[in-house]
């Protein structure tokens, strides 16, 4: 019997309760104290002894019974009178028992008693020294020598170190055997960049967007993952990790389908074009994040990357090489050798076709992430520790917003980056446009389907779904008002999703922390439709396009626009599968009991790392984040008197 059911009860009371058929739960594993073991051990003899007690009476019961059975057989005065003799031992014998098995259920209640007064004590006193050294902590009073011991002592070399160790080690090994540079990087990296006056730049714009993308995904991503209020190092900092080693290793991917599209393997040759397809790779792989952010490990994480960057790197070489999407003209096919037939490197495109594909880049990584989210989510549902800590703060709030913003700036380059020169310009004033476009229809969105009010979880991402709808062929053939039409369809049904869809996938236990299907998949498929569409009508109009024939950008001719929409659900057959299975494994390596959105796991945090992460509630709580009770527009999610709100339809 638990002591938490104890306290209610009088001794007299406790007395005449049942055994308890278990042995009451144990604390020594938590509590290393000697007078607690002492004190555990006197409750087990006495929980013995009363078990014997009790096997006592029970013998002496069915010795009586067997008595009365034995007289069945005598006459009726004699019965009667050794029936009488019988029940007065009987009574005697129970009645000595009885009370000698009361005495000791009165000790095992004072023992109880005496330990539950002891745990009680030990906690008070745990909880006054946490907050005692919080105060220290936050007054700088600690000891970094006893800070820095504590440290070393502690120090380990887990599962996180060595993987992590033989994935770079590997990688360090790849580029020092089979990659290099050109002996000239003129020509190389100034082809596709020309100003106004038709001359060629030399290195600058590559490296320029490279900069512009990074800064994208360093601080776009990992600001705009910092709405948890307890999860903001994590956010951060696994999100430079991700791009790290996934960028390094979607370099290596790229090159091998590379030349196993060109039907020859040799060392592959940097450039800074190749900076570009790395942060590509790595986006993807944030986006997925996204999903799962809170529910994974660092060492989880850099197996999704492993994992993820190959598949992301099969779908690009299917839709570039065999799905006609964005490529150049083959060469021609040689008969006698067998050789040509494969793309040239002359034309407009770059091997890796547009690298902010709206399929190949937000569907993919939106629902790869998603399908790997539902086994996670089904693992952590029910016993997973710290769903409380999925809300957001007035502080983290603001953070993310800082990604946003960052994001809003940059990404026109995120889109254009790998655009072929000619239509470049179209690419970045076509993004702005409908980024613009976006913001008010997100705010206008959010204003109706919450209720009259604005909610922040719109306003970080909805605002930027017309950059994620218009990163596809559609920006490089649509007017400025086509544009601006994307990025407000893509802002109204990122809204509506946020307001009502991610209720109904919290509801059936389907974790999307971020709401990576509202802010990537829906206007992803929105882009990728809209591709679909523009090429079709180009084609239907005219053979040229801003005075640039189609042809040069679409080799394939009128028959793009099918391959376009073939690419999307090969996109989506590649990434829901492999997300499903990976989940699945990883699943299975995650405790159910997993303590889940919080620093505190997997970093060294501050001494006032808790009470940093409830002043925000305590003083106001959050404006926004909470995304509204979800379901029938969000104005019941605003929380009276300044409560802190959870956001749920990022579940």
């Amino acid at each position: 019997m638990s002591t938490g059911g104890l306290q209610d009860l009088r001794r007299e009371h406790y007395a005449e309760l049942p055994e308890p058929k278990k042995e009451p739960e144990k604390v020594q594993h938590v509590i290393a104290d000697q007078y607690m073991k002492t004190l555990e051990q006197y409750i087990d003899r006495l929980s013995d002894h009363v078990r014997k007690i009790q096997d006592e009476e029970l013998a002496v019961t069915n010795q009586f019974s067997a008595a009365l059975l034995s007289l069945q057989t005598k006459s009726h005065e004699k019965r009667r009178t050794r029936e009488d003799v019988a029940r007065d031992v009987y009574q005697k014998k129970i009645s000595k028992i009885r009370d000698k098995r009361k005495k000791y259920r009165e000790m095992l209640y004072d023992a109880h008693a005496e330990r539950k007064k002891l745990i009680d004590s030990m906690q008070i006193q745990k909880d006054e020294d946490d907050i005692l050294r919080r105060k220290l902590a936050k007054l700088n009073a600690l000891n970094a020598g006893e800070t820095s011991r504590e440290q070393r002592r502690t120090a380990l070399v887990d599962w996180f170190a060595v993987v992590f160790a033989i994935l770079q080690l590997a990688l360090i090994i790849i580029y020092a055997l089979v990659a290099d540079y050109r002996a000239s990087a003129g020509d190389a990296t100034s082809a596709s960049c020309a100003d106004y006056a038709g001359r060629l730049r030399p290195v600058a714009p590559h490296y320029q967007f490279y900069t512009d993308v990074a800064l994208f995904a360093l601080v776009g991503f990992g600001f705009v993952m910092t709405f948890l209020r307890k999860y903001q190092y994590s956010a951060i900092g696994y999100t430079l990790l991700v791009v790290a080693f996934a960028f390094q290793w979607t370099i290596v991917v790229a090159h091998f389908f590379r030349m196993a599209a060109q039907q020859r393997f040799s060392d592959f040759v940097l450039d800074q074009q190749d900076l570009l397809v790395g942060m590509y790779g790595a986006i993807v792989v944030l986006i997925s994040y996204g999903a799962v952010l809170g529910v994974l490990s660092a060492v989880q994480l850099l197996f999704v990357a492993l994992v993820e960057v190959v598949v992301y790197g099969i779908n690009v070489w299917l839709a570039t090489r065999y799905l006609w999407t964005y490529q150049n003209a083959l060469t021609p096919f040689d008969e006698a050798t067998g050789t040509g037939g494969v793309p040239t490197l002359a034309g407009p495109w770059h091997a890796f076709g547009l690298g902010g594909d709206a399929a190949h880049v937000h569907v993919f990584g939106a629902y790869f992430g998603l399908a790997l989210a539902i086994p996670l989510s089904k693992r952590v549902a029910a016993r997973g520790r710290g769903h409380d800590d999925r809300a957001s703060s007035y502080t983290s709030d603001m953070f993310a917003m800082v990604g946003t913003v960052f994001m809003f700036v940059l990404w026109p380059s995120f889109n254009a980056a790998l655009a072929p020169s000619a239509v470049q310009h179209r690419v970045v004033v076509n993004t702005v446009l409908s980024l613009c476009s976006s913001v008010v229809f997100a705010f206008l969105g959010s204003r109706v389907f919450r209720g009259g009010k604005f909610d922040m979880i719109d306003i970080q991402n909805a605002t930027l779904s017309g950059g994620v709808g218009i990163g596809s062929a559609a920006a490089l053939l649509v007017s400025p008002g086509s544009a601006m039409i994307i990025g407000a369809v893509c802002a109204v049904l990122s809204t509506l999703g946020y307001a009502y869809v991610s209720p109904l996938l919290a509801k059936r236990g389907v974790v999307d922390t971020r709401g990576v299907h509202n802010a990537h998949g829906i206007p992803g498929l929105v882009g990728a439709v809209a591709s679909v569409v523009s090429i079709a009508i180009a084609y239907d109009t005219s053979p040229f396009v801003y005075g640039q024939r189609l042809d040069e950008l679409f080799p394939q001719g009128a028959t793009t626009a099918a391959w376009h929409l073939a690419s999307l659900l090969v996109t989506l057959l590649l990434a829901i599968p492999s997300g499903l299975v990976l989940g699945l494994v990883l699943a299975g390596c995650t405790s159910p009991t997993r303590r889940l959105y919080s620093d505190e796991v997997a970093w060294r945090v501050s001494g006032d790392f808790e009470l940093s992460s409830t002043e925000d509630d305590d003083d106001g709580g959050s404006g926004g984040g909470g995304g509204g009770g979800g379901g029938g527009g969000g104005a019941a999610g605003g929380a009276a008197g300044g409560q802190r709100r959870v956001r749920a339809p990022r579940a």
